[in-house]
């Protein structure tokens, strides 16, 4: 497990220059273990650092609680913050470099009862998007996919908490669809990844530049394919479904629990539910997952109860991942994260009853009926597969005893 040093003298303030060294070294331990986010929470008698690696917060490291102001105010410092004002909330970013890339910082500060908690999300752009192969599909959910995002128009919705890596399926997606005869256009807040030959606008809401207004802009742009990066409001639901309607293939990702709750997201922002069923093209909602470190995993038997519960949701394996722990996976028995994805593709009848009104559990019974698999199952698919444990595959499924 990468710790982080103490910069020494302890038992007094640290002078501008190591304090500077000692906020770098944070940020770039953190990197160099693929860390998201970085938490700076002030206590009574220490500053804890924690670090969220492969979606779990862990403990980092600890410093002497006299050091906090000045760890704070650097960062502060590097953000362009005000680092007079400490009662109330502020965002800002600066950029850091790491194994010579230009790494995205985005600070955010409140005031909590022991001083000001710090938390830096770490954005590296230059990093590589994945294949759409690679993000955990099924043959079938993949083949599904592929034929919403290479349809000539229409909107596709991708859905999920923050932090469920829709934004990487999106850009993953634009990897097939930006072909050299097409306008690609991008609107995200932030630019998580830079695609060369597609145009991407980042969003200034303090700009008043927003995604309602960059959307509009963007159509005035000749645009063939524009990926939103999030439905927040009715202005931007109306003008995405509007432009769906006059020919332009339309990504987005949403904010809702499942496939058809991105349906019904849309319909409560008041878009008319024939509008939507005329230019919806498909949805998919996921969910993020650890997958178990190949370095140290080792294969065993399921238990009978295991056994059973496959059986149950119509899968068969003689054998499951145990997550044991390394030096590699810093001891926890995963290394990084893989999606369980929901799809649920367009179809004549699904459009009608969208156009009538029909209820969430009315949209759900023909979904799944027509094929939509849960997120449960496709959990439990990854660990059948090897992908992941059951014990990380069941954080999506419902209870069962497995003892």
């Amino acid at each position: 497990m990468s710790q982080i040093q103490v910069v020494p003298p302890l038992d007094k303030d640290l002078d501008d220059a190591s304090v500077a060294k000692l906020v770098q070294s944070i940020i770039e331990s953190a990197m160099s273990d693929r860390a998201s986010d970085i938490h700076i929470e002030p206590y009574q008698e220490k500053l804890l650092v924690r670090a969220r690696i492969d979606g779990r917060l862990s403990n980092y490291s600890e410093y002497p609680s006299h050091l906090t102001s000045g760890i704070v105010s650097r960062i502060k410092v590097l953000a362009r913050m005000n680092i007079i004002e400490r009662r109330r909330p502020q965002d800002g970013q600066f950029t850091s470099e790491f194994n010579g890339r230009q790494i995205d910082v985005r600070v955010s500060t409140v005031a909590s009862i022991n001083g000001e908690k710090v938390v830096m999300r770490l954005l590296d752009s230059s990093k590589p998007t994945v294949e759409l192969s690679e993000l955990g599909m099924s043959e079938t959910q993949l083949a599904e996919f592929e034929n919403m995002i290479l349809a000539n128009n229409g909107l596709v919705l991708v859905a999920g908490p923050t932090g469920s890596g829709k934004s990487t399926t999106l850009h993953s997606a634009l990897k097939i669809v930006a072909v050299e005869h097409k306008n690609v256009v991008t609107i995200e807040d932030p630019i998580e990844y830079v695609v060369p030959g597609i145009t991407q606008i980042p969003v200034h809401d303090a700009n008043e530049a927003g995604f309602a207004v960059q959307l509009r802009a963007v159509m005035r742009q000749d645009p063939d394919i524009i990926m939103v990066g999030e439905t927040r409001d009715i202005e931007t639901a109306r003008i995405s479904v509007q432009a769906a309607l006059t020919g332009h293939l339309v990504l987005s990702t949403i904010h809702a629990t499942d496939a058809v709750g991105a349906i019904y997201r849309l319909i409560q922002m008041d878009i008319e539910p024939h509008l939507l069923a005329s230019s919806f093209r498909g949805a998919i909602s996921q969910r993020l997952i650890r997958k178990v470190c190949t370095n140290c995993a080792t294969p065993r038997k399921p238990t009978a109860a295991q056994r059973k519960m496959f059986t149950e949701y119509g899968l068969a394996t003689n054998s499951i991942m145990e997550a044991v722990g390394c030096e590699e996976c810093r001891h926890t028995g995963y290394r990084e994260r893989v999606a369980a994805f929901q799809i649920l593709e367009s179809t004549e009848a699904l459009n009608d009853l969208i156009a009538s009104k029909a209820s969430p559990s009315q949209l759900r019974e023909l979904a799944f009926a027509s094929g939509m698999s849960t997120l449960e199952y496709e959990g439990l698919r990854l660990a059948s597969e090897g992908v992941t444990t059951i014990e990380e595959a069941l954080t999506l499924a419902v209870a069962h005893d497995i003892a």
